[in-house]
């Protein structure tokens, strides 16, 4: 039987959905908006979706840290409103015809720093509003929404260039970060008392959250294998955005189209998540979400056709990509939620998002500059192989680990 969760846990969600919504759209807008006004080279474009990610490898570990005995909820009301400003002045900058690419960059690279902090403040905010048993059912209603966002938003995103201009778009993303505090207010439920924080220092807690998520072989072959997909990911999104509208001929909108309706693959990953896992068990679910997320986008370099055959083509990709990655992310998720102590759970949580978002940044890098010397399309397919790759480690790295490791989160989810 499903957990009921409380109206507290529905307004943290509506602050998440708002605030993701505004974050991954913010993910294409900006390097899109490098493209349209800016005429701006994959490297350039390469550079300003770099700075959103950069700040990962300067503030997850620092605000893990930072966290544990710490409030998490007023962190994130900060972080919401921080960006709500930079946002709102980069839409006068636009407006007032005063933006160019290293400007671009740097505003995205601020609201990075705040996003990497709202990010380790949200998974360990959670466990503090919802009972352990109903930590699934929270996380796939959670692991839904940012699946949905990550795919749709950002799709969203290109159709509002088109349809509205980018100083317009700027303020309304900024005006929905304002939304997204409002909602995260008006949570009733007093926060506990953080736990005793260990160790003197902040890098000696830095340290015990990094050990602690090695020595455990499920954390440790899931931050692995998120960290390599992550890499490659981002080379392919990077390059799909400059291919799309200079290759494929895509508009804004069209392009916004292809990847917007991969949502759906999103939420049909959310519904089944516990269906597969009742047939195949935890790590049977993980490797299978992740094989079909790798290989989604092998299709992208088939898109030499005609537009709308392209179209379709790049909208099922997304599709299976949503779909894979949600049923993975709903379990990675709270097997490290569940596995990682209340008082290490902020440094946990830091420690994956530094490694498994740390590579993204470079990845966007990379893809810029492979794109530049080698192409848009052999690119694409060299980063697509990766991705294979990678699964392939995964499955085989995963069957090594003890079995009954992986009970944690069997045992937590029939508890639901």
């Amino acid at each position: 039987m499903t957990p009921v969760l409380s109206a507290d846990f529905g307004r943290l969600w509506a602050a998440q959905a708002v605030s993701q919504v505004a974050a991954k759209s913010g993910l294409l807008v900006l390097p899109l908006l490098a493209v349209l006004l800016l005429d701006a080279s994959p490297g350039e474009v390469g550079l300003v979706n770099a700075a959103q990610y950069a700040p990962v490898f300067v503030v997850t570990l620092l605000a893990g840290a930072w966290l544990d005995g710490r409030a998490r909820r007023p962190a994130m009301l900060a972080a919401h409103l921080g960006r709500a400003l930079l946002l709102g002045l980069a839409a006068v900058m636009v407006l007032a015809d005063a933006v160019h690419v290293w400007l671009l960059a740097a505003i995205a690279l601020q609201v990075g720093c705040l996003t990497a902090l709202a990010d380790v403040a949200a998974h360990t905010y959670l466990p503090t509003l919802v009972p352990a048993a109903a930590l699934p059912a929270a996380n796939s209603r959670l692991e839904a929404t940012y699946s949905v966002t990550q795919i749709a938003a950002p799709g969203l995103g290109g159709i509002a260039v088109g349809a509205v201009g980018g100083s317009t778009l700027l303020a309304s993303l900024g005006a929905t970060y304002a939304v997204a505090a409002a909602c995260l207010y008006r949570i009733r439920q007093p926060e506990p008392p953080a736990g005793p924080t260990r160790g003197a220092g902040a890098l000696r807690r830095i340290h015990e959250g990094a050990r602690f998520t090695a020595g455990s072989p499920p954390l440790r072959s899931l931050m692995v294998q998120a960290a390599w997909f992550n890499l490659f990911e981002q080379v392919i999104l990077t390059v799909y955005l400059v291919h799309a509208v200079r290759f494929l001929h895509f508009s804004p909108g069209l392009l916004g189209v292809t990847v917007a309706l991969g949502a759906v693959g999103a939420v049909c990953g959310s519904a089944l998540a516990r269906r597969i896992e009742r047939r195949v068990g935890i790590r049977g679910t993980l490797v299978r979400g992740m094989a079909v997320a790798s290989a989604a986008p092998l299709a992208i370099p088939l898109t030499a056709m005609p537009t709308p055959v392209a179209a379709a083509l790049c909208t099922v990709t997304f599709l299976a990509f949503g779909f894979g990655l949600t049923v993975f992310n709903v379990y990675s998720v709270s097997l490290r939620q569940r596995l990682a102590p209340d008082h290490l759970l902020g440094r946990v949580t830091a420690t994956f998002r530094f490694v498994t978002f740390g590579t993204i940044w470079i990845g966007a890098l990379v893809g810029g500059v492979a794109a530049e010397l080698l192409g848009t399309r052999p690119t694409i397919v060299l980063a697509a192989a990766a991705l294979l790759l990678g699964w392939v480690h995964f499955a085989i790295v995963t069957r090594r680990v003890e079995p009954t490791l992986w009970t944690v989160g069997e045992r937590l989810e029939c508890a639901s």
